[in-house]
């Protein structure tokens, strides 16, 4: 079980981001730049949680076909899984200094297990060679812990927030869009403020209501809290449905993409921006440092 740390200020805002298939034709490589610059303007951080690469390579008997890579895989020969991985340092190279976070999804996951090279670590090492910064790698799954400072934390203490992170796997879900995957992990997990999931190329958000009790608190009225607990999916940066027809892919003799051929539903693309700050609560009887969130898809 991975466990990233990361202290920051009173405020805080992440850009995460999943399912980024860098090396399908089908990529909106263009939504890939905006966001990224779209997280630099902001000042914010980024995280992203798998499908880095799209990876279907020539052994994938199930889903390769030739005329959807795009034609810089072909220019490698060989080299599909270097080239997949500079390619991707060169897009997020720029942004190196604020990724914290960049995990497996199992595009990624089936590289390593049939090539026994693991492309998502090779790239958080190349780009910290780059940049000269660390950047953590993130696994499949695991907590991403933010540490909130309003200043002189060792009397105050900090403000916390926890996402509990995984790429996701199973199928699509294309009714439900994932609704039972959240209340799943609802029943497992605790201690958690924002469940974040990728894979099924959906995106949405919602608020699920937990009651704590805590035992360990004197007075009654202390031992019974309220909490929301976001529950995060971000989208992919593909298209389903594009075909032949836009003028730029013709040349490339372009089919719709594999999610298109298994009937799958046209799907909203791109990330979200969570944004937290740290607050000092004076309701309760103990002043405490309260995190307060608000995504904007």
């Amino acid at each position: 079980m991975t466990v990233i740390e990361h202290v920051t200020g009173s405020t805080v805002k992440v850009a995460l981001m999943s399912d980024l298939h860098i090396g399908s034709l089908h990529t909106d490589y263009k939504l890939i730049d905006q966001e990224l610059k779209r997280a630099k303007d902001l000042d914010a951080l980024i995280a992203i949680n798998g499908d880095v690469f799209d990876a279907i390579l020539p052994g994938d008997r199930k889903r390769y076909r030739a005329n959807n890579l795009h034609p810089r895989m072909f220019t490698a020969g060989d080299d599909m899984i270097g080239e997949s991985i500079r390619w991707a340092a060169e897009i997020l190279q720029p942004y190196a200094d604020r990724i914290i976070m960049i995990g497996d999804g199992n595009h990624d996951d089936s590289v390593a297990r049939f090539h026994h090279i693991e492309p998502v670590k090779h790239l958080c090492i190349l780009l910290a060679k780059e940049s000269g910064k660390s950047i953590s790698y993130g696994g499949y799954h695991g907590f991403l812990h933010f540490r909130m400072s309003m200043g002189n934390h060792e009397k105050r203490g900090y403000g916390h927030y926890v996402i509990h992170y995984h790429h996701g796997a199973g199928g699509g879900a294309p009714v439900t869009k994932g609704a039972i995957t959240f209340s799943r992990a609802q029943m497992w997990l605790e201690g958690v403020d924002a469940i974040w999931r990728g894979h099924t190329h959906n995106r949405q958000a919602g608020r699920d209501g937990k009651v704590f009790f805590d035992k360990g608190k004197v007075k009654l009225e202390n031992r019974v809290t309220h909490k929301d607990v976001l529950t995060i999916r971000t989208g992919a940066y593909m298209d389903t449905y594009v075909g032949t027809t836009s003028s730029h892919l013709m040349e490339f003799g372009r089919k719709d993409n594999y999610g298109a051929l298994m009937d799958g539903s046209a799907l909203p693309k791109g990330g979200m921006i969570l944004e937290l700050e740290c607050t000092d609560d004076q309701q309760t009887n103990k002043r405490e440092l309260v995190v307060n969130s608000k995504l904007t898809i």
